[in-house]
């Protein structure tokens, strides 16, 4: 039986993997998203280009706010700064996992093939 296996998680969020679907689940607050591996990588690219530290220096209530959106996967949410931070961290800390059960599998595989 597969299950989804948990890849990151903060205060505010976490994430999972399942094999099952070969989705990236995301629990971010209210936010629940399902990603793609590629759509999930284009979702990092999207909050990492928010730039915080021209939002933090502008005074003007606009920047107090972000709309993260992501259409096609029924993302649509108005985040304060610091929900974007916490959702970068999440978001990253998920990144960072993957790759590193990726390089651990791969270690892993290459070495059973040599034995």
């Amino acid at each position: 039986m597969n299950t989804p296996n948990e890849l990151f998680s903060t205060a505010k969020g976490f994430s999972l993997q399942c094999d099952l679907t070969a989705k990236i689940i995301l629990h971010f607050g209210e936010m629940q998203a399902s990603f793609r591996i590629q759509d999930f990588l284009n979702f990092r690219r999207f909050i990492n280009n928010i730039d915080i530290h021209s939002k933090i220096f502008d005074l003007s209530d606009d920047s107090d706010y972000e709309f993260v959106e992501a259409p096609q996967l029924n993302i649509n949410h108005k985040l304060t700064l610091c929900e974007v931070i916490q959702l970068r961290e999440l978001v990253n800390g998920t990144h960072f996992a993957i790759e590193l059960n990726s390089l651990l599998h791969e270690l892993l595989f290459n070495e059973s093939e040599l034995v």
